[in-house]
C-alpha cells in the first residue's frame, strides 16, 4: 500500500549584500532564536502557506539542520507535502534571509473545502452520547464503505477520498486522523512498510491504551461494496508488526492490551451501565470469536456452534477452532448447514491462525437464494409507557410476502437496564430510549424505543414549543405550558422546574414541608435541595451546586446539570437550537 514521497530540496546561496529584497509575494517574519525559527516554520506550514520568508538572527548550521528535518517534527505536514525547498542569503552582518517554498497537497481552500465535508459528515453520522469506542466504529466504517483503494497511484488526500472516492493508505490516514481530531479522540501517524512499499497508518488511543488502525488495509482490493474487515482494527503493536514494519525514531507511544481484553473487560463490569455496548462491539469487529462459547476444540463442538449461529440466518459466521480439527472435518461441519433451504451458496476465507497462533479461524459467508428487501418489526416511533407489554413481532420483507421471522432474527444485546425481551414480548424496567437491531440473512433494523412512565407523559411533545430555552428527554421536547414556568437561565446556570423534568426521568418528587426541601428518588439515589440554598444532599452527602436552588412562581428551581449528573444522566447543550439534550 504505497504513499506518496516528499521530497526536500536543498538551494543554498549565500551572498554578502547591505541589503537584500525578499520576493514581495511572501510575507516576512523575523525569530532571534532557532525555536522561534522553528515554531514559524511549523506554524505556517500547517496553514498551507506555499511562500515564506525569516530573517533569522543566528548561526547558518542551525538553519540547515531545521530544515533537513522539519518534517520529521509533525508526521502531519509529512502526509500533507508532497516537496519543500529552501534558499538562503545573508547579510555583511551575519543576518540570514531565509526563503522557504512549499508544495502541499492540498491548497488552502481545498483543505477548508474538506474540513467542512469532514464537519458535515460527523454531525450526519455520529449520534449523541455514544462512547469513543463507537464513534472511531463509525468513522472506521464510514470511510472504508465509502472509499476505494486508488491502485493507480494518482490520488493522496482525505479531499481525494471524499470527492473521489479513491486515494492510496496516505487519504486514508489523513481522513481518519482528521475525523477522529474532530471528535476530540487521541490519534497519531504511524510510518512504516507494508509488502516492501512505504505505508502510513494510524494510532488511536480509547481510554487509557494505545491501539494500531490501518483503515487501509481494512478496505479489501478489489473493493467490497458496504463491506467492512476488522482484521487491522485496534491492533497491538505485537499484532500489528506481523506483516507491518514500524519505521524507527518516531517516538510512537506503546500499546498495552489486546483490544479483545479491553472491550471484554468493560462488556463483563458491573459499574459499567453500558456494558452492552462494548458487548456489540465485539460481536461487529468479529472479535467475539475470542469467547470461549465462539471456540471449537472438537468437531462435535464445532459442528453445534455452526448450527447455533446458522439459527438467525447470518450473512457471516466466524469461529475459531482447534488445529486437531482437519480440513475435512470442517468441510463436512458446513456442508450440513445446507440443511436450511434458504441458503443457496457458502464460501469462505482462506484458513489462518489466529492472534494467539493456538487456534485456527473459519469465516464463512452464506447467500440466500431470496434476501428480504427489509426487516420491519411492530414496535412504533410512539412513546409507549413502562407498564406496557408488548407482544414482538419481527418480519423479513420479500416483495409483496411478508415472514414472521421473530423466533429466527438475530437482536443485537440491549440495554438490559430500559428493557428485556422473552420469546415475542418485550417489557420495559426503566423510562428511557435505546436502539435496538435486528439482524437477519445480512438485512438489519434499527428501531428507536422510547417508553416512560405514566406521570411523565403529561409534559412530552413532539412539537418544539415556543421558548428561549427548551429541555429534550429521550429525544422528546418537555411542555412546561401546563405548570407555567419554563426553564431560564442565572448567572449562566440553566434552571428547571424540578417535578417537571425529574417525572419525565422516571424519579419520584416530593416535598417535604417539615425540611422545607424537595425530595427526589431514583432507584437507590435519593437527593434532598432546598430553595435560596447551594447544597444539595445526594444520599445524606452535602455536595455544592453551581447555582442555588430557588422558588419561582411557587415551583422550586434547581440546576438541571447537578441533577441530572446525579442520576447517571448525560446532559449536553445544544447552541444551535437552544435546547438541553438529556439521555
Amino acid at each position: 500500500m504505497e504513499r506518496f514521497s516528499f521530497k526536500i530540496i536543498v538551494s543554498v546561496i549565500l551572498m554578502f549584500m547591505c541589503i537584500f529584497s525578499f520576493t514581495v509575494y511572501a510575507v516576512t517574519y523575523e525569530s532571534s532564536n532557532i525555536n522561534e525559527f522553528e515554531d514559524i516554520i511549523l506554524k505556517e506550514l500547517n496553514l498551507t502557506n506555499a511562500n515564506f520568508n525569516i530573517t533569522y538572527y543566528g548561526e547558518y548550521e542551525d538553519i540547515e539542520n531545521i530544515m533537513k528535518t522539519i518534517l520529521k517534527k509533525d508526521p502531519y505536514l509529512r502526509c500533507t507535502i508532497t516537496s519543500i525547498k529552501w534558499s538562503t542569503s545573508s547579510t555583511i552582518n551575519g543576518v540570514y534571509n531565509v526563503n522557504i517554498k512549499a508544495t502541499h497537497i492540498l491548497s488552502a481552500s481545498k483543505r477548508n473545502e474538506t474540513d467542512k465535508k469532514i464537519d458535515d459528515i460527523l454531525s450526519d453520522i455520529i449520534k449523541p452520547n455514544i462512547s469513543d469506542d463507537e464513534k472511531v466504529k463509525v468513522v472506521h466504517d464510514y470511510i472504508v464503505k465509502n472509499s476505494k483503494y486508488d491502485t493507480s497511484s494518482v490520488f493522496y488526500s482525505d479531499y481525494d477520498l471524499l470527492t473521489e472516492g479513491k486515494s492510496v493508505c496516505n487519504g486514508y490516514a489523513l481522513l481518519t486522523y482528521n475525523m477522529l481530531k474532530k471528535l476530540n479522540i487521541p490519534v497519531e501517524f504511524v510510518f512504516g512498510t507494508s509488502n516492501s512499499q512505504s505505508h502510513v497508518w494510524n494510532m488511536v488511543k480509547l481510554g487509557e491504551y494505545w491501539f494500531h488502525l490501518d483503515t487501509t488495509w481494512n478496505d479489501p482490493v478489489p473493493d467490497r461494496d458496504n463491506t467492512s474487515s476488522y482484521n487491522y482494527y485496534m491492533l497491538t503493536d505485537e499484532e500489528i508488526t506481523k506483516d507491518h514494519v514500524i519505521e524507527e525514531n518516531q517516538n510512537l507511544p506503546l500499546t498495552k492490551i489486546k483490544y479483545y481484553n479491553y472491550l471484554s473487560n468493560l462488556s463483563k463490569s458491573k459499574t459499567n451501565l453500558k456494558n452492552y455496548v462494548y458487548t456489540n462491539l465485539l460481536i461487529e469487529t468479529g472479535l467475539n470469536i475470542y469467547d470461549e462459547e465462539n471456540t471449537a476444540i472438537t468437531i462435535e463442538e464445532l459442528s453445534r456452534i455452526l448450527k447455533e449461529k446458522i439459527k438467525n440466518h447470518p450473512s457471516n459466521i466466524s469461529i475459531r477452532f482447534s488445529e486437531s480439527i482437519t480440513n475435512d472435518n470442517v468441510n463436512s461441519a458446513m456442508s450440513s448447514l445446507f440443511k436450511i433451504d434458504s441458503i443457496s451458496e457458502i464460501s469462505y476465507d482462506q484458513i489462518t491462525k489466529d492472534n494467539t497462533g493456538d487456534y485456527k479461524v473459519l469465516n464463512l459467508y452464506i447467500k440466500y437464494k431470496e434476501i428480504p428487501d427489509s426487516i420491519t418489526t411492530n414496535l412504533s416511533d410512539k412513546i409507549y409507557n413502562t407498564a406496557t407489554k408488548i407482544d414482538l413481532n419481527v418480519y423479513a420483507n420479500y416483495g409483496t410476502r411478508k415472514i414472521n421471522i421473530t423466533k429466527d432474527v438475530m437482536i443485537h444485546p440491549y440495554d438490559s437496564n430500559f428493557l428485556n425481551i422473552s420469546g415475542d414480548s418485550l417489557t420495559f424496567n426503566n423510562c428511557g430510549t435505546h436502539n435496538l437491531i435486528f439482524e437477519f440473512e445480512g438485512k438489519k433494523a434499527v428501531v428507536n424505543i422510547t417508553a416512560l412512565n405514566a406521570k411523565g407523559f403529561e409534559y412530552i411533545t413532539d412539537k418544539k414549543p415556543d421558548n428561549s430555552i427548551n429541555v429534550m428527554v429521550f429525544n422528546k421536547y418537555i411542555d412546561f405550558s401546563s405548570i407555567n414556568q419554563w426553564p431560564f437561565i442565572d448567572n449562566n446556570r440553566t434552571l428547571v422546574p424540578i417535578r417537571a423534568v425529574f417525572e419525565v426521568l422516571n424519579c419520584n418528587v416530593e416535598w417535604n414541608d417539615q425540611n422545607n426541601s424537595a425530595v427526589v428518588q431514583h432507584d437507590s439515589t435519593k437527593i434532598v435541595i432546598s430553595p435560596n440554598s447551594q447544597i444539595a444532599y445526594v444520599n445524606g452527602i452535602a455536595k455544592k451546586l453551581d447555582a442555588p436552588a430557588k422558588l419561582v412562581n411557587n415551583r422550586i428551581m434547581v440546576p438541571l446539570r447537578f441533577i441530572s449528573e446525579s442520576i447517571n444522566k448525560t446532559v449536553i447543550w445544544d447552541e444551535l437550537n437552544k435546547t438541553i439534550l438529556i439521555y
